[in-house]
């Protein structure tokens, strides 16, 4: 038998190549590609043990730079000090100790062999202190008649009251049925001013209160104060300067523009500047304000313009303003308050000319011509030779003007007449007085006309010629709308020639 080591060398083989391998005195061929194919598994095989090995080592030894456990370690209880201890060592021996998570609970009773007289907050105490604690705290509760007053009770008794009482124990609180009533201190029961610190009452029936039950009060809110609209609800201090801040004597709108609808919201003081151009002011419907009793209007011109920049007031929906549609301010830095009824009508509460223009509300027109004055240009029919416009928006009822004109008649036996015309009616003629070819006289009118809440309106008055002929008249039919402008002048009817009335002054002064 030759042995392996005597064979033949090769310098080079195929995987094919038959290798003879003798094994405990077998000998098997096997080809050089088997060969190595079983060398690589057996290889693979022993690394892959290597590195299972090394993973349970890892996992279960403890390394010295990163000692850790990857799953639990069971162990002994320890004996000597540097021992690793269990859970159960530990839980044995802080069997009993009080814990700051408070779930340890102590397995024996506590005594005092003398129980102290005060403990501290952090003391532990005795059933004796804790049992007359509890005697303080509500009990069962008793019923109790509210007109029996105050019952004799230890700390602690509780009584619910079984009827109403205005005024508990004699001279106590109202109480009403519901409320409980707690013993807080022992009480011989009694009268309220007696016994009463020795009690407590507590309303069960708390419901909010209005103006005709009592309860609990809530403070009002920004709208129910604006609106006065809540029953349930609380005025502060604070609040209430509000609503006096919004109200009808306080509350400030400023208006500039030419039209401006008021809000009921705009109620108290109304500035208008009218500087640049007048302003028109239409009130709110009356029958759609929220609290009409309360609301009023202060309008004033704060600028000093509505001479020539009018203040218009309009009423709406059926509204008058004293039953006119209208009402004009047109004196300097004037001013009106208006109130109404609640139904239809707003009222002057007050109407103020400040008096800084000169004219005061009066008109008045003088002729240039000293010497013959104003004259008609023609004959035979009354012509209006001077003339003032006047508007009655601002004159409510119960007010009105008075006109006065004077005027020459020439000389002569001529037929003349002057007559004073109210929106083109003529009213008082000089001839009433019986004199028709008045001659080198003066001749004087004086006409009121009043603003009623009749359908027609009232003119009545005088005409003097000279100091002998005078005649008075009232005329009650006129038809003059209040809510317009009319003119009011001076007329002259000359039958023969136009210089024969000589018309020197027209004047209208306001009466209100």
């Amino acid at each position: 038998m030759t042995k392996i080591k005597d064979l033949p060398k090769s310098s080079f083989s195929t995987e094919s190549d038959l290798l003879t391998i003798v094994q405990n005195g077998v000998t098997k061929n096997i080809t050089k590609e088997s060969l190595l194919k079983g060398l690589s598994s057996s290889v693979k095989n022993l690394s892959s043990q290597f590195t299972s090995l090394s993973s349970k080592i890892n996992k279960d030894v403890m390394q010295k730079a990163h000692a850790k456990f990857e799953s639990p370690v069971m162990g002994k209880d320890p004996i000597n000090s540097n021992h690793l201890s269990t859970k159960r060592y530990v839980d044995v021996n802080l069997h009993n100790v009080l814990k700051n998570d408070g779930t340890t609970q102590l397995t024996g009773p506590i005594s005092y062999k003398t129980s102290p007289g005060n403990f501290n907050s952090n003391d532990l105490v005795d059933k004796n202190f804790i049992d007359n604690e509890l005697k303080k705290v509500l009990k069962v509760i008793t019923k109790l008649k509210a007109d029996d007053g105050y019952p004799t009770a230890v700390a602690g008794d509780s009584f619910i009251v079984q009827n109403d009482q205005s005024v508990f124990a004699i001279d106590g609180p109202e109480i009403q049925k519901g409320d409980i009533i707690i013993c807080v201190e022992d009480s011989k029961g009694g009268r309220h001013g007696a016994v009463g610190h020795q009690f407590a009452i507590i309303n069960t029936n708390v419901i909010t209160a209005t103006q005709d039950s009592p309860g609990i009060l809530k403070i009002a809110t920004s709208k129910e104060t604006e609106e006065l609209i809540s029953e349930t609800s609380a005025l502060t201090p604070n609040s209430y300067k509000g609503a006096l801040e919004a109200g009808s004597e306080y509350n400030r709108t400023i208006v500039v523009t030419s039209k401006h609808a008021l809000l009921e919201s705009e109620k108290g003081i109304v500035g208008v500047d009218c500087r640049k151009n007048s302003v028109e002011l239409i009130l709110p419907t009356i029958g759609r304000l929220s609290n009409p009793k309360i609301t009023k209007y202060l309008i004033k011109d704060e600028y000093g313009n509505s001479l020539k920049n009018n203040i218009t007031l309009v009423a709406q929906g059926g509204d008058t303003i004293e039953g006119a549609r209208t009402f004009l301010l047109n004196s300097n830095a004037s001013s009106v308050k208006l109130y109404c009824d609640s139904e239809k009508t707003w009222y002057l509460e007050s109407n103020i000319s400040s008096g800084s223009d000169t004219t005061s509300g009066i008109k008045t027109f003088v002729t240039s011509d000293i010497n013959s004055g104003e004259r008609a240009t023609t004959t035979g029919a009354y012509e209006s030779v001077m003339s003032i416009d006047v508007d009655l928006r601002e004159y409510p009822i119960g007010t009105g003007f008075k006109i006065i004109s004077h005027c020459f008649a020439q000389a002569n036996g001529n037929t003349k007449t002057v007559a004073i015309g109210v929106g083109g009616t003529q009213v008082i003629e000089s001839s009433s007085t019986g004199t028709t070819a008045p001659s080198g006289k003066f001749i004087h009118h004086e006409v009121t006309v009043l603003h009623s809440n009749t359908a027609k309106t009232m003119a009545f008055g005088f005409c003097m010629i000279g100091e002998d002929d005078t005649t008075t008249s009232l005329t009650n039919s006129l038809e003059i709308n209040w809510d317009s402008k009319i003119t009011i002048s001076a007329d002259v009817k000359a039958a023969t020639a136009v210089t024969d009335i000589n018309v020197y002054a027209l004047q209208i002064i306001p009466l209100k």
